[in-house]
């Protein structure tokens, strides 16, 4: 596996501003919609890399860095399952522009942060941590 970009969250970011860009554009639903499950794709993707390399490194903590990858997938899945009900533009927008955003500061900065360290020291290939 690839390790160098593993922790390169520049497409999060990128995929999280174009979500908001469409909101603030007044883009209509289906085309936020296609935004909100590419960018959920794309953190599920991000976060299955991210497990297989620590998995296979024996990654110690990986159980509970997994969980927190489990429990972010399962809100924004629950989010946007709201979002395509109600259509309540505040409280989605709101949940990606605060709290997804203040969860992934603190989450690249702890828990991948230390994961990138620990793969550097226990794999033969580079780890490269981004944002």
């Amino acid at each position: 596996m690839d390790t160098t970009k593993l922790f390169d969250h520049t497409p999060f970011v990128t995929l999280r501003e174009e979500v908001m860009a469409l909101f603030d554009q007044g883009a209509p639903h289906e085309e936020i919609d296609a935004k909100l499950f590419a960018f959920l794709r794309h953190i599920e993707a991000q976060f299955s890399a991210e497990e297989q390399a620590m998995h296979t490194a024996g990654f110690k903590p990986y159980d509970a860095h997994k969980a927190e990858h489990d429990r972010v997938v399962k809100k924004l899945s629950y989010r946007i399952e709201q979002w395509q009900k109600n259509r309540e533009i505040p409280l989605m927008l709101g949940y990606i522009e605060t709290e997804l955003a203040d969860w992934f500061v603190k989450h690249v900065n702890t828990r991948d942060f230390i994961t990138a360290r620990f793969l550097s020291a226990h794999t033969s290939e580079p780890v490269q941590r981004s944002n």
